[in-house]
């Protein structure tokens, strides 16, 4: 069981990974319009997320988590510029649906699963083909550790630290097939403890629905069966 210092250390980390996950991971393109239709796809596509019975025994929904929603990215036009895509396909988001945040007992692992509605499957094949760049990992490196990089910190509150944040490409081999993503790490220290955190993002895309489960980890490496399990159980329901 971790000492309170311990708990400190790993929820600052959990809030910075709040911030990158939800403002920075996420591409697609703004859906123009709401109302009931958009209400009913929400409803159906929150079927689809994964739920508390699919982790394994013992994980828990994190407390005060109720799902991220849409944000945008600040430096939109820069990524969009690095990669070569329209800065539209980046600067916002479709209507989506959001998991609760789920994590072990220690709190040292954590799954989000998130399923976006693209107006059409060209839509949602785009925003997956932005993911899949050769360019997307050395583009996000370089703006994580740009000016963004104090809202980061500041997430974590005072006395918190991160060293250089590193972007590079998931290895799909770890999730079902179909896959493309992108792991970010970074070293955090809060009141003289560090740990290092990793943050994957896997992403899917079937017709006009994308999916993109997250898979956090502060200290220990994300088990490999347990994420390529996951996965698949998020990939039939897609």
């Amino acid at each position: 069981m971790p000492d309170v210092t311990g708990r400190g250390v790993l929820r600052a980390a959990n809030l910075i990974v709040v911030v990158l996950l939800t403002v920075v991971l996420t591409m697609g393109t703004q859906v123009a319009g709401a109302g009931a239709s958009t209400a009913s796809n929400k409803a159906q596509a929150k079927k689809l997320l994964l739920v508390l019975a699919d982790m394994p025994k013992g994980w828990k929904k994190e407390k005060g988590s109720g799902g991220s929603g849409s944000s945008s990215l600040p430096g939109a036009t820069l990524l969009a510029s690095c990669i070569g895509v329209p800065s539209t396909l980046i600067s916002s988001n479709p209507p989506e649906v959001d998991s609760p945040y789920y994590e072990n007992k220690s709190g040292s692992l954590e799954v989000q699963d998130s399923v976006s509605i693209f107006p059409s499957a060209k839509a949602a094949s785009e925003a997956f083909d932005a993911m899949a760049n050769t360019k997307t990992p050395a583009c996000m490196t370089t703006i994580m550790n740009g000016s963004f990089k104090a809202q980061i910190i500041g997430s974590a509150g005072k006395g918190a630290t991160v060293g250089t944040i590193t972007v590079t490409r998931a290895d799909t081999a770890g999730f079902a097939p179909g896959s493309t993503g992108l792991v970010m790490s970074l070293p955090i220290t809060v009141q003289g403890i560090s740990v290092d955190a990793s943050l994957t993002a896997v992403y899917y895309v079937k017709g006009k629905l994308g999916q993109q489960i997250d898979f956090n980890s502060y200290g220990p490496v994300f088990p490999t069966s347990l994420a390529e399990s996951l996965s698949a159980t998020a990939l039939h329901r897609l």
